[in-house]
């Protein structure tokens, strides 16, 4: 992407350089500046060593000193070091003043700077020059603030955390201004589908990929994205790669009983069974819709289903890809062995999560593959995950393959060992606690970092992570992200934590008091000061709530608490000036997909124009065919044509001295 257009505040997306250079040459004149102050004081005191030790040595002789020069001292020492008491007197004036300098000095004045340790603490906001060592001023990172009209950016590797109420701009102030600025890759939940409507058309615009999986979409416009794809088919990883999905949807640390555990083994085992028939028959779609279709038994008792289709592949079949393998095979008879009614247990398990893909609209969008998650730091992309709010409980399923996938092929190489994984990936996780628990995420945070991965996670409360994940992960998952964003929050409990985290300083309180006395004598009255040192919240609690609407709180390991402003890119004209329509979207066909996953075939009308690929024909199993194949090449390849359309072949022979009857119904077929 482009740089920031010209403007006169620190724009983001800016190049870096600037900011790396001005660092180092802070660095370098801070230890000039140092390496400087010692060899002055270092002078001074040989200096002071050479007149200070002979004045000493004269007074110690009660003499005024006077007419010192750089080389009396070397005279007296001619002169005197030869009597044993004037030698020791030489020697003590001599080191008298080297002492004095080097030791009793610096101790001195480190003992006259040390701030006294405050009884209730120190805590304060960072200063200017505290917010500009803490590096978020260098104009590249992801966008968290504004600090004297400066953009505040986190650059690096590390994470953010964002709490926020709802409707408090978390979007406007932290989602969208990223978007709009974030050069390398970036995965988006985006709950409303906003995010892509704002911020894909600038992307797209400058150099990116943008794609939407939108599997729920009801104008069936999206992007495709197979999770089945992941599995490569080299036999050392066919088993591995497939065992990795299906522990996304039958996992094993289950909290439950022993029984649940033993189902989710069990479906985890037929599905492995049924995922590798699929990879050895490639007239399948090998989709997870196909998985649960098979599942059922294509109209048969799934037991009779399953042995069909091994019977079908045994030793010896005429099968192109011939029989099936040992591992597919052992899967799918460790299923049959067990009885009818573990068998249906097993079913039950295996199609629970499997259900959503009965959707059509969801089995369409997980078809193919517009776009490979494994590519996010091989070259710039940015892929929008939109999700209806209605269709949250659905989607968990989804969103966790989504994110298993995304982060178990891009963990599998650092990118120190492959030069090619040159680009970042900001993973922005809208809502994150409403798409319900995702398991690899809490697990992999504390390592994402090394493989150039960053998470912006945007959650409403700490309290509502806890619900999610359990207070223990929930603690975790925040503190494994470097940048806490904190907005006024509305539930007192948050506000409390909150006002904690920023800590307490020392204020001193002075309170008066008067006492007044009468007798014989006369009365009388007296006052009384006194001053004590009290513990002050450095944010109380309603404070924290009344934070307002512009302001937010930084929270950054190794610096002190930042009070900045909050951004909303529709106010400011560098985010403005980057707002274009967003690129249209792919229709998914699905009437196409419905009838190639159903079989259903019709035949073409003479006058009908249709694609290719809306052929009814898996060309698989065809022979190749040459520019100058023989007559019986060209017969074998109708014959499989119409044997794929489960046409019998003899009814397509046509004799070569006859022309094809108009009524014979034998036009090309294609999907219903």
């Amino acid at each position: 992407m482009s740089s920031s257009p010209t403007t006169t505040r620190a724009a983001p997306g800016a190049p870096a350089g600037r900011a790396v250079k001005t660092a180092a040459v802070s660095s370098a004149t801070k230890r000039v500046l140092i390496a400087l102050g010692v060899a002055t004081y270092l002078g001074a005191t040989a200096t002071a060593t050479v007149y200070g030790s002979v004045a000493l040595y004269m007074l110690f002789h009660k003499q005024r000193p006077a007419g010192i020069t750089a080389g009396t001292m070397s005279a007296f020492w001619s002169e005197y070091s030869a009597d044993p008491k004037e030698r020791k007197k030489l020697q003590l004036a001599l080191m008298v003043p080297p002492f004095v300098l080097l030791l009793l000095v610096p101790m001195g004045i480190a003992a006259a700077t040390q701030r006294r340790r405050e009884l209730h603490g120190s805590a304060r906001f960072a200063s200017a020059i505290e917010v500009r060592d803490a590096g978020l001023l260098g104009g590249q990172g992801i966008i968290v603030g504004k600090y004297r009209d400066k953009f505040l950016t986190l650059p690096g590797k590390q994470s953010v955390m964002l709490s926020a109420p709802t409707r408090s701009g978390k979007g406007v102030g932290v989602v969208v201004p990223n978007l709009l600025a974030w050069q390398d890759s970036a995965v988006v939940v985006d709950i409303k589908s906003e995010n892509f409507l704002i911020t894909a058309g600038f992307r797209a615009a400058h150099g990116q990929a943008v794609y939407a999986w939108a599997p729920f979409a009801e104008d069936g416009r999206s992007h495709r994205w197979n999770p089945l794809s992941a599995i490569r088919l080299a036999d050392r990883h066919v088993v591995g790669d497939t065992l990795a999905i299906a522990q996304v949807l039958y996992p094993t640390d289950v909290k439950g009983s022993g029984t649940e555990g033993f189902f989710n083994d069990t479906a985890r085992n037929l599905f492995l069974g049924l995922a590798l028939y699929l990879v050895e028959t490639p007239e399948l779609p090998r989709t997870i819709g196909e998985i649960l279709r098979q599942s059922s038994g294509q109209g048969q008792p799934i037991k009779q289903h399953l042995q069909s289709l091994m019977q079908q592949r045994m030793e010896g079949c005429s099968h192109p890809k011939g029989p099936l393998s040992d591992a597919c095979v052992d899967a799918l008879m460790r299923f049959l062995s067990t009885s009818d009614n573990t068998l249906s247990s097993i079913l039950a398990t295996l199609n629970a999560p499997l259900t959503v893909f009965s959707d059509p609209l969801v089995d369409a969008a997980t078809s193919g593959d517009d776009f490979s998650v494994a590519d996010v730091r091989r070259q710039r992309m940015t892929v929008y995950v939109c999700i209806p709010p209605n269709r949250l409980a659905d989607a968990r399923v989804l969103l966790n393959l989504f994110f298993a996938q995304l982060i178990n092929l891009n963990t599998a190489e650092l990118p120190e060992h492959n030069p090619a994984l040159k680009h970042q990936c900001l993973v922005l996780l809208d809502e994150f606690t409403a798409l319900g628990r995702i398991n690899i995420l809490n697990a992999a945070v504390g390592y994402l970092a090394g493989y150039n991965l960053r998470l912006v996670t945007v959650i409403q409360a700490v309290s509502q992570l806890e619900s999610v994940y359990g207070q223990h992960d929930a603690r975790t998952f925040a503190t494994n992200h470097a940048l806490q964003v904190l907005y006024a929050p509305r539930e007192q409990r948050d506000a409390n934590e909150y006002s904690e985290m920023l800590g307490t300083f020392t204020q001193q309180e002075k309170s008066r008091g008067r006492s007044s006395s009468s007798g014989a004598k006369g009365g009388g009255s007296s006052q009384s000061t006194n001053e004590s040192s009290q513990r002050r919240a450095l944010l109380l609690p309603q404070e924290f709530k009344e934070l307002g609407v512009d302001r937010e709180v930084l929270i950054l390991e190794n610096c002190k608490p930042i009070l900045a402003d909050k951004i909303r890119y529709y106010t400011d004209p560098v985010f403005m000036e980057r707002l274009m329509p967003p690129p249209d979207l792919p229709e998914l066909d699905l009437a196409t997909h419905r009838a190639r996953v159903e079989h259903r075939v019709r035949l073409a009308g003479d006058d009908e124009e249709f694609g290719l690929d809306q052929i009814a024909v898996d060309f698989h199993g065809l022979p190749q065919l040459d520019a100058d194949a023989s007559p019986e090449q060209v017969q074998s390849f109708v014959a499989g044509f119409f044997e794929a359309l489960e046409v019998a072949s003899a009814q397509t022979i046509v004799p070569v001295d006859q022309t094809p009857n108009p009524q014979s119904n034998l036009e090309p077929a294609r999907a219903a």
